[in-house]
């Protein structure tokens, strides 16, 4: 039978309406709708209520930015975009890899700043800061003229603090010294139309047209109880398939063979009644039980293929002692010429059997070949820094760096924390926190802390 021929009219229809119902309309089958619509590159109709699916080009942003960045660009709910991201093992955006202006701007201002500036947490920059063997920023007090005290609370705390090349803990206490109130949007009421549209469409639609906030409209919609698109998201169907391998494997492994997550693979074999996948262990044989003890566990449990710790659990259940081999005399001239832990291995014993016999015989250790002596370098720089970071850029342990400081009696030259001497403190009972701030160096914040823990009052 020859294939009918397309027309003109049925071209145009291509794309319009959902697949199915365009071959009952056209008397066709589904195969040929599709494959007609996709040879001539014409996406499918998505019907309402229906999974909008993913291009590639919607794939290739995922990533790039937040989840609800991503999804205000692509039209799409928070979620969706977080489950996409997930089920491609695409990492978020937060765990990007670090650019070279991001580690450029490190240093240059607190941490807390460079976070805000960046869009990561402070903690990373913390850590990718001291990783990289930068100092910290050391800020040092300025007085504030008229012009930048103008500028106080005209925005918020973050833009004055770059524009005037402080820190946001500065400009926070200086704004609050002043009484001057924190900057804020004015809150621009709702009307009867833009309460109309709430629910109607995605909420990134909702605020892409209304010129608002998405946690503005979702939280509206909240809490005048409106169920939204972004509410209604069906869960994709479970197919027989599917609840087959429920329970066959661990939850894990079965949401991973099936792109779904692991709680819902959970949900679905409880649900289900269905037990989850538990691996039993073989049943003890009486030959089995009787190598117990005949040897170390680790070879008995070699023999018999099992692992050592079920050997050791099934002895100890029998009350069989363990067999200790005993030391032979070339084993015992072994001792000390080679570290404890690495003659272990060799030897096949544990590290405190290797460590007690030879401290039974009054046998030295061996000299660590692992052990690095100290360079004069390396000495020059015990105290420029703190102990993390030194330990950090010249490859050490930070305990072994702390004790060779303490043991040379070398003081930090730079601390992060430097005490409070005792005409410092006198400075409180007769001067402002602006004033002890200027003399002494320090932030208004540590000695305003300083005044608080001492009970000190601000003169009059």
């Amino acid at each position: 039978m020859r294939a009918r021929k397309w027309t003109k009219r049925e071209l145009r229809l291509l794309g319009k309406c959902p697949d199915r119902e365009l071959a009952q309309r056209l008397g066709r089958s589904l195969q040929a709708i599709v494959t007609k619509r996709c040879m001539l590159r014409i996406p499918r109709c998505v019907a309402d209520g229906e999974a909008r699916p993913w291009s590639r080009r919607e794939d290739a942003l995922l990533g790039t930015a937040a989840d609800h960045a991503v999804a205000k660009r692509l039209n799409r709910t928070t979620t969706s975009v977080t489950k996409r991201r997930k089920r491609l093992s695409i990492p978020h955006y937060a765990d990007r890899t670090w650019s070279d202006r991001e580690d450029r701007l490190l240093g240059t201002t607190t941490d807390r700043q460079v976070a805000e500036e960046i869009g990561r947490s402070t903690r990373q920059v913390r850590d990718r800061r001291r990783e990289l063997a930068i100092p910290a920023f050391v800020y040092t007090a300025r007085e504030w003229t008229a012009e930048e005290e103008l500028m106080l609370g005209g925005d918020s705390d973050y833009n004055v603090a770059k524009r005037l090349r402080r820190t946001l803990t500065s400009v926070r206490t200086k704004r609050l010294t002043l009484g001057i109130a924190a900057f804020e949007v004015k809150y621009r009421k709702w009307t009867e139309e833009e309460l109309a549209q709430l629910g109607e469409r995605p909420d990134a639609e909702t605020a892409h047209r209304l010129g608002r906030s998405l946690d503005a409209v979702r939280t509206q919609r909240h809490l005048r109880g409106i169920d939204g698109v972004d509410d209604l998201q069906i869960p994709r169907p479970w197919t027989k398939s599917e609840e087959r391998l429920l329970g066959t494997a661990t939850d894990q492994d079965v949401a991973r063979q099936i792109g779904r997550e692991v709680t819902a693979v959970r949900g679905r074999r409880q649900r289900r009644q269905i037990p989850p996948c538990v691996f039993l262990r073989r049943p003890w044989t009486r030959e089995e039980e009787k190598l117990l003890g005949t040897d170390t566990d680790e070879a008995v449990a070699e023999r018999l293929g099992r692992d050592k710790s079920t050997v050791g659990e099934r002895r100890r259940e029998l009350g069989i002692p363990k067999r200790n081999p005993d030391w032979t005399v070339e084993e015992i001239q072994m001792l000390g010429t080679l570290p404890d832990g690495k003659l272990a291995e060799r030897l096949g014993r544990s590290l405190f059997s290797v460590r007690n016999r030879r401290l039974r015989l009054h046998i030295p250790p061996a000299a660590n070949p692992e052990y690095r002596p100290w360079t004069a370098e390396e000495i020059r720089q015990l105290g420029t820094m703190p102990d993390g970071d030194l330990a950090k850029r010249i490859g050490r342990p930070i305990g072994t760096v702390r004790d060779k400081r303490l043991k040379l009696r070398i003081p930090y030259k730079h601390p992060r924390y430097v005490w409070w001497t005792p005409k410092e403190i006198d400075l409180l009972q007769s001067a402002s926190d602006e004033e002890v701030a200027r003399i002494t160096g320090r932030a208004i914040k540590a000695v305003r802390q300083k005044r608080c823990k001492l009970g000190v009052r601000l003169p009059c």
